[in-house]
């Protein structure tokens, strides 16, 4: 396997590791705890262990390099992660230099959504197309940009904030302290949020006594019962994700944009809308053979983008 790459996805709750050919096929998988609760240096070492782990389950007496993908703001030049939520503690923490000097292997350090956005684009939705964005839909919207095969970075090194796009100057106040972005109307905790304001304004809902422990996974369980109500919820937020497709058309005219995480369980419910707001919302030419649909790695995104990080270095 000299011609491999490890490719790393560090999460808050897990090390995913894998060995990626040329190829983009995951060769070997291994995956610990993070253990955040230790420390940046405890964490590091158990990524360096994780990779040499993998490397000895597969047989393989090196690699030629790694790649990592991590939540949070990222310090592209000096491989810095500058601050993670996800990560208690992570303020200005030099992980490239950290991994680097145990491993003795060279490595490149991206945002965890940048690196999915590259594999769902090398391997993924986005193969055999040189454009793709991706929205990452979970407990907020985050977002990655691939640009002539490569990210987009911006000239901060931060862009793809896509669930911060406001689509209403006049909207609900958004965690990052800005009104009416995306993630305040299509993110799960925004559809939580919702539903909770309709069962308390007198909708007729399944879900009227389970408002305290109120997922987005209850709300499309509910919805695929025949609530009306949660499928509503669901459909709101499919048109909110078309003003938002139909923004990103506009700006940037992708060839692929792929949605992944949580909410994407809704399916069709969730895709069909949102289609149809881009339908109308959307100039022709900048929707022409643009294809939306949800990613194909859910598994091993974050693992393969790191590795071809590494590749493109």
């Amino acid at each position: 396997m000299k011609d491999a790459i490890a490719g790393v996805d560090l999460g808050g709750t897990n090390i995913k590791v894998g060995l990626v050919s040329p190829e983009g096929a995951v060769l070997q998988r291994h995956q610990t705890e993070t253990r955040s609760d230790l420390g940046a240096q405890a964490v590091a070492e158990r990524i360096c262990q994780a990779v040499r782990d993998c490397m000895e389950a597969a047989g393989a007496g090196s690699v030629r390099g790694l790649g990592v993908g991590s939540p949070g703001t990222i310090d592209l030049a000096d491989g810095v992660v500058l601050f993670s939520p996800n990560l208690p503690g992570w303020r200005d923490i030099p992980l490239r230099r950290m991994i680097e000097d145990d491993l003795g292997l060279p490595c490149t350090l991206d945002n965890d959504a940048n690196v999915a956005a590259l594999a769902e684009q090398w391997v993924g939705a986005g193969r055999g197309a040189s454009s793709l964005v991706l929205l990452t839909l979970g407990t907020g919207i985050g977002g990655g940009i691939v640009l002539d095969g490569r990210i987009w970075h911006g000239g901060n090194g931060v862009a793809g904030e896509i669930g911060h796009m406001s689509i209403n100057p006049d909207g609900p106040l958004c965690g990052c302290g800005n009104r009416g972005c995306i993630e305040a109307y299509a993110s799960a905790t925004a559809m939580v949020r919702r539903m909770r304001e309709a069962v308390q304004a007198g909708a007729q809902s399944s879900l009227a006594d389970h408002l305290d422990e109120l997922t987005a996974e209850r709300i499309h369980r509910a919805a695929r019962g025949g609530d009306a109500a949660a499928k509503q919820n669901i459909e709101q937020t499919g048109r909110y994700l078309g003003v938002a497709v139909s923004n990103i058309m506009h700006i940037l005219n992708p060839q692929v944009i792929a949605f992944s995480g949580g909410v994407t369980a809704a399916g069709d419910m969730l895709m069909r809308p949102l289609l149809d707001e881009v339908e109308w919302r959307t100039l022709e030419a900048s929707r022409r053979n643009v294809k939306v649909c949800f990613a194909e790695l859910p598994r091993d995104a974050g693992v393969i983008g790191a590795a071809r990080c590494s590749m493109l270095r």
